[in-house]
């Protein structure tokens, strides 16, 4: 069995690897590879220069669209030439038994290729990205084509995954999509990488994340003006320059640690006790399940996305996007040894119970083969 994977619109093999997950987005593949002999392929939106992360593949195949076509100069010609992919690469495709997308965006690509070689489609929906553009403020027009590509990927798929019960219903609401299609798929994590471990912890919180108005850092720092609490923050985007300035104005002890890799992130996380996810809104984050995962007595705002990974006071705090609950949260922890041992216990078992990557291996597996029988 061959499935061929199509990334996300624009990104490339080299971003997985500045991004550093590139090694974590892999290694579910390897290991359907060596459990299961499924054959991969990435289709990525990289040229040559993809290449040179090949030997981190170990055995999965690559194709760089721009390897051999010229990458355009303006953003809507790479988007109407990106129509003629399945075409261009047709004869590399034909030998696929499933397509699968990584996420919504750049989902017109794979359902083309089902269409012209006729192979089934299983949609991946790692965050609703039509309300995430919706939520981000996006101008109509974008709106309305976000919409049309969402409609089209789900609809057109034969299986679907989405990461919680609020995403399963705002797609069948949203797209018309029937709900027996419609499989909800949490975001793995490998637990035994993302493990307690044994060590000196820091006082100190920690928040992973893009710098970025969806993460809400401005509510951190309102919680803790006037404390002494300090913060490590890791993560880059485009409010870097803001929240440097603001946490320096009102006197808040953060330290910016930057971007780290996936197999850098477990000891992070086991340096600190306490793990704080303050966004306006979620997909499924990973790093909130990383850092349970690792034993971390965690605090997250009552939001869509989070609110379907914590229960409140069971394995973890959740508190209203204000500033003095999210201060009381903190303090009640740091005060409270016991708290933050039992809540970091029962974060740790959660995970393993609904987020296990074995788990997700062995129901990835049976769908494909699900697919692909029902298709021969």
């Amino acid at each position: 069995m061959k499935v061929t994977l199509f990334f996300t619109y624009g990104v490339s093999l080299k971003r997985w690897a500045e991004l550093g997950i590139l090694a974590r987005e892999t290694s579910f593949y390897h290991k359907l590879m060596h459990d299961h002999g499924v054959e991969v392929l990435f289709v990525t939106y990289g040229d040559e220069t993809d290449r040179n992360w090949e030997n981190e593949l170990k055995g999965i195949e690559l194709l760089p669209i721009y390897e051999r076509l010229r990458r355009p100069k303006y953003k809507i010609l790479a988007l109407l030439q990106s129509l003629f992919v399945p075409s261009s690469f047709r004869k590399e495709l034909a030998n696929s038994d499933l397509f699968k997308t990584n996420q919504i965006w750049g989902g017109w690509v794979p359902v083309i290729a089902k269409w012209m070689i006729q192979k089934p489609l299983l949609t991946r929906c790692g965050y609703d990205f039509h309300k995430f553009s919706r939520m981000r403020g996006s101008r109509n027009i974008f709106l309305l084509f976000t919409w049309a590509i969402s409609y089209l990927t789900y609809n057109q798929a034969d299986h679907v995954h989405v990461p919680t019960t609020t995403d399963r219903e705002s797609v069948h609401e949203t797209f018309s999509v029937p709900t027996k299609k419609i499989e909800i798929r949490p975001n793995w994590i490998n637990t035994d990488q993302f493990r307690p471990t044994e060590g000196v912890k820091t006082f100190q919180l920690l928040t992973v994340g893009r710098l970025h108005p969806q993460k809400n850092l401005e509510l951190l720092f309102d919680a803790l003006e006037g404390t002494e609490i300090a913060v490590d923050i890791i993560g880059v985007g485009p409010q870097a320059t803001s929240l440097h300035l603001l946490a320096e104005q009102r006197n808040i002890d953060v330290t910016f640690l930057g971007q780290f890799s996936t197999s850098e992130m477990p000891s992070i996380y086991n340096q600190h006790e306490i793990y704080i996810q303050c966004s306006r809104y979620e997909g499924n984050p990973k790093t909130l399940l990383e850092a349970m995962s690792c034993g971390c007595a965690v605090i997250g705002t009552d939001v869509s996305g989070i609110r379907e990974i914590i229960n409140n006071e069971e394995n973890g705090i959740l508190v209203p996007e204000d500033p003095v609950a999210l201060r009381n949260a903190i303090c009640e922890l740091m005060q409270n040894k016991r708290l933050r041992n039992h809540l970091g216990s029962a974060a740790r078992a959660h995970v393993l119970e609904y987020n296990s990557m074995d788990s997700a291996l062995d129901k990835e597996y049976k769908i494909y083969r699900k697919l692909t029988t029902s298709s021969a």
